[in-house]
């Protein structure tokens, strides 16, 4: 996955670079989305990629992921129609942001979620610190 260099420095592939980023982008959004898949019917190559994403509002999207970075490029899974390009997102969460107000609430909901258990873990921390010390 990964070569080494002289300087002692892990540097990923550039060949798989793209491969690795969408791999990641599907575990990343799995949890909001209803399905994310790599496609398999269109061609990919180390510049580009498709996936496959059905919205929590059962919308079905293609979305490009290139050096440019992310884009709908269809509104059917496996579809590239021009008519259907959008403008170029830096990540696949401001993309999804723009395209499912589901996604923004379901990102909030567990975002609130792991904040308030930080703060139960943290609390439990500090009446174990103060039970320690008496």
């Amino acid at each position: 996955m990964a070569d080494a260099v002289n300087d002692g420095e892990m540097h990923i592939d550039d060949d798989k670079a793209l491969a690795i980023e969408a791999t990641e982008v599907v575990k990343e959004i799995a949890y909001a989305v209803k399905f994310v898949q790599i496609s398999t019917a269109l061609p990919s190559d180390k510049n580009l990629i498709y996936i496959n994403i059905t919205t929590k509002e059962n919308r079905s999207i293609c979305v490009e992921l290139s050096l440019q970075g992310f884009r709908v490029v269809g509104s059917h899974f496996n579809e590239v129609n021009p008519q259907c390009f959008s403008q170029y997102y830096e990540t696949i969460y401001s993309l999804l942001d723009s395209q499912s107000s589901e996604y923004r609430s379901t990102f909030f909901e567990t975002l609130s979620k792991k904040l308030l258990n930080l703060r139960r873990h943290s609390d439990e921390d500090t009446s174990d610190d103060q039970m320690d010390t008496k």
